[in-house]
């Protein structure tokens, strides 16, 4: 490919996939986002920070792969879960990725307080299944991060609250519950969360990931969201893959992808799915009409009446 023009004017179909390198990337940077004629999948042979690098100068590019993981076991899968995915007009379910022969649990948590003994269950049902130590301690890490995300920074994001102190206990209501889920195959194991607030966004993922990708890693602390993003970036630096689907106001589901048994240069792979247009849901502190909490409190957080 020489020009936008040349890339444009190719023939596809309804279920054509474009992949591209890095030299193809910066070609088709003149492209308006809004004209490109089919999903793109970037193919990356650098490292990951070079990959998290494309994110804020095409910020069309949603999904990046690399060299290593088209020549990984797990590729056919991954790719065909990706194609089906991107080829799809429905909405992502991320779980279908894991593939049917997978086992595992999933659990509904209505308090964050409850999170830490969920996590070393998981950690001990994963082990006792063949996970590998350190797969094991890295989705632990995942799960605490996303957890704490879920149950913290997205009610915060979302508006429901004003920031709260890790000290809190946040309650959702059963209905809204956070969906945790965690299992393996036989050659991979993931943990997926999934918050009912939906206010994750590209902008504010790319922001900190980059900050943390910088190669010399002298990250500034962003107190506005209660840390620097390292947790979402031991996450990235961990997973062979993470997939991401945002429905924007509805919810944000994230699933972390690591293989069982490390073998040979690590694969990774991230996917961004993020949807506009779900009408903005509107929460409340149930118990606080001033929107005040105090310390150690615990938090209960509601939907407001339509």
């Amino acid at each position: 490919m020489s020009s936008p023009k040349e890339f444009l004017e190719v023939a596809r179909g309804p279920e054509t996939i474009s992949f591209v390198d890095h030299q193809a990337l910066q070609t088709l940077s003149t492209i308006n986002h809004v004209s490109l004629p089919s999903p793109i999948v970037a193919i990356c042979h650098d490292t990951l920070a070079s990959a998290i690098g494309w994110l804020q100068p095409y910020p069309w590019l949603s999904h990046v792969v690399n060299a290593a993981m088209l020549e990984d076991p797990l590729a056919e899968l991954h790719m065909a879960n990706l194609h089906a995915t991107l080829t799809s007009n429905i909405e992502p379910d991320l779980l279908d990725w894991v593939g049917p022969e997978a086992e595992g649990r999933r659990i509904r948590l209505t308090h964050a307080s409850k999170r830490a003994e969920r996590i070393e269950r998981m950690g001990a049902y994963l082990s006792s299944n063949g996970v590998s130590p350190r797969a094991c301690e890295a989705l632990r890490d995942a799960a605490e991060e996303l957890l704490t995300n879920a149950f913290y920074n997205a009610p915060v994001t979302a508006g429901a609250t004003p920031p709260i102190s890790r000290t809190n206990d946040v309650a959702l209501p059963e209905k809204h519950a956070c969906d945790l889920a965690y299992g393996y195959r036989h050659d991979l194991a993931v943990v997926r969360v999934k918050d009912p607030f939906g206010s994750l966004s590209r902008r504010r993922l790319v922001e900190v990931l980059s900050r943390c990708a910088r190669s010399d890693m002298s990250v500034q602390v962003d107190e506005s969201m209660g840390g620097a993003g390292l947790g979402m970036w031991r996450i990235f630096s961990a997973a062979t893959f993470v997939a991401i689907s945002v429905v924007k106001n509805r919810h944000t589901e994230i699933l972390v992808g690591i293989a069982k048994r490390a073998a040979g240069k690590r694969p990774f792979a991230f996917h961004f799915f993020f949807t506009e247009g779900a009408k903005r849901r509107f929460w409340k502190l149930s118990a606080d009409d001033n929107n005040s909490i105090g310390a150690n409190e615990s938090v209960m957080l509601e939907l407001k009446s339509k």
